[in-house]
């Protein structure tokens, strides 16, 4: 990611956050995707040091929303990644902390995928900008939001080269959390 400058966040205020800035979470950096007026959202760069699945069991019901990931992201462990930034982290409208990005906020308009109604974030305009690794691994496959409209176990993913697909929720790939910072 072209960051346009580092922020130090203990001193940053969340309106002052611009598109391409990048902070530091921990031993990870984040990118600023979108500003909006309830707070700038964030992607971390990398995926955490775990992979994933997104449900124990493969099925896609209830979506995201009903996931294991969802679960797992929530929790104390992986929260306390954010720590030096949990004070100015404002929640999403269902009250989590974390979450990971939908197949649109990566690709734009996007078939065959649950719609989400978002619209892409640009810097995923750059294929480049969507392809993350995970500390010591190669390029990885990463988990979004929308489920498959005609499956009951796929949900989409991000390839290695940048691109989308689906693929069975037992599966294990990579997550990188948005949260949002006000």
């Amino acid at each position: 990611m072209k960051a346009l400058r580092k922020q130090e966040v203990s001193i940053q205020a969340a309106g002052e956050f611009k598109v391409g800035d990048q902070i530091e979470i921990g031993k990870y950096t984040a990118t600023c995707q979108k500003v909006t007026k309830k707070g700038a959202l964030f992607l971390l760069d990398q995926y955490l040091d775990e992979p994933f699945k997104m449900n124990r069991e493969n099925t896609n019901e209830g979506g995201y929303e009903a996931s294991d990931l969802r679960t797992e992201l929530q929790k104390n462990s992986v929260l306390a990644i954010f720590e030096s930034v949990r004070n100015m982290m404002v929640p999403f409208k269902n009250g989590d902390l974390l979450r990971i990005p939908y197949a649109e906020e990566f690709f734009g308009d996007v078939d065959g995928y649950e719609s989400s109604g978002k619209k892409q974030w640009p810097l995923m305009t750059d294929r480049k900008n969507r392809i993350a690794i995970r500390e010591g691994e190669a390029y990885e496959w990463g988990w979004l939001q929308n489920k498959l409209e005609f499956s009951s176990a796929f949900f989409a993913y991000v390839n290695d080269d940048g691109s989308t697909d689906y693929y069975d929720a037992s599966n294990s790939f990579g997550v990188r959390p948005v949260f949002r910072l006000g």
